[in-house]
């Protein structure tokens, strides 16, 4: 069981049928006798009331995200250092200068620089000192948000953080960078509009940085990426309903310079058919229904007033219900409004496929959808 930062859960209850245990100090838990497929139910310490379900896993080794459980990094460390060449800070309207930092353990950026030296916080997991490389980069946008041009950029290699300590030295030669572009062709499903644009520059080291986001509609999106620097863009573009009700995202990740037309297809979200929004009488007998999207991993949030138990309930197919934890003091109130949302992420082969090496999303074309409704129970 691990953390959204995929970090290991001690202390969670793990319920299989009739049989329980404890993730250890690492996250481990062992069942045995246990028939495939099988639903899995993560349950978090008192005095929290949430659920996590897996419906229908089959692997014997899963990895399993707890999304509940987010605790802080555990390590900081103060950056800082001169910014050298460039523009000169703090720069006008419309330019932006920005460092990132970028390990195997973390990425940090702190943006719109404004003087040299520069300072900002790092946050991490892992050992007491980690290793990696701080960025520097200065672009330009029009009124609209969208990247218009990049000033120049700058690296500086082997920067050691350790933890609870301070660097003043990591200083970023900032040259100028020769114009590239990347460009997409969008497809949004029927009944969605694009209403957000977002770009990152990416570098393989791990540092990135938010050059673009507009609210634009329009199928064709060119913006310009630098070229001979290392980086690479990420688009995200994201569709929804006049109402706002639905919602669907699509992201094309580590698109080289020069990428021209790379097609960006937003699927349809998935959407509840039953119970019907506002339905009543619902129990841990009805079904929770909904059109599924394909090669999605569909996650629901269920959730009631605040002392109300919580269920998010992970699935690859179309139906379920609702686990009956009354035994576990998780028994759903009677006659009380629920919030149901109903999320897709994917591209994913399975639910088995999804819990193989835990949350990480799949580094090619991904996508996330996402409807509510409501019910109330019986």
């Amino acid at each position: 069981v691990l953390d959204s930062f995929g970090q290991p859960v001690a202390s969670r209850t793990v319920v299989i049928g009739a049989a329980s245990t404890t993730t250890d100090g690492l996250g481990a838990f062992t069942l045995t006798g246990v028939t495939t497929p099988y639903d899995l139910i993560i349950l978090e310490p008192a005095p929290a009331k949430v659920a996590t379900v897996y419906s229908q896993l089959s692997r014997t080794n899963p990895r399993l995200l707890d999304l509940p459980a987010s605790p802080p990094p555990a390590r900081s460390a103060s950056l800082g250092g001169l910014i050298v060449g460039g523009d000169p800070l703090p720069t006008p309207s419309g330019t932006f200068t920005a460092i990132g930092f970028g390990a195997p353990q973390t990425a940090s950026t702190a943006i719109d620089v404004t003087a040299s030296p520069y300072a900002f916080g790092v946050a991490w997991y892992g050992p007491t000192t980690i290793t990696g490389a701080v960025h520097g980069l200065q672009w330009t946008v029009d009124t609209n948000g969208t990247v218009t041009g990049y000033r120049s950029h700058g690296v500086s290699t082997g920067v050691s953080l350790t933890s609870g300590g301070t660097v003043t030295n990591a200083d970023v030669q900032l040259t100028a960078v020769l114009p590239d572009s990347v460009s997409t062709l969008i497809t949004a499903p029927a009944g969605h509009e694009i209403v957000q644009r977002d770009v990152f520059l990416t570098f393989d080291d791990g540092a990135y940085f938010p050059v673009s986001r507009d609210f634009l509609d329009g199928g064709t999106f060119t913006v310009p990426v630098p070229a001979g620097v290392g980086a690479r863009a990420d688009v995200t573009i994201t569709a929804a309903t006049s109402d706002q009700s639905s919602f669907t995202l699509a992201q094309l990740f580590s698109l080289p310079p020069g990428t021209s037309g790379a097609p960006l297809t937003l699927p349809s979200p998935a959407v509840a058919t039953a119970p019907a929004n506002g339905a009543t009488g619902v129990d841990t007998n009805t079904d929770l229904v909904w059109t599924p999207v394909p090669s999605g991993v569909h996650i629901l949030f269920l959730s009631g007033a605040a002392n109300d138990p919580a269920f998010l309930i992970f699935s690859s197919g179309s139906h379920v219900r609702i686990p009956d934890l009354s035994g576990r003091g998780l028994g759903l109130p009677s006659g009380h409004p629920y919030d149901f949302g109903l999320v897709a992420i994917g591209p994913y082969a399975s639910l088995d496929a999804f819990v193989e090496t835990g949350f990480i999303p799949p580094q090619g074309p991904g996508f996330q959808t996402g409807t509510a409704t409501g019910f109330t129970t019986r």
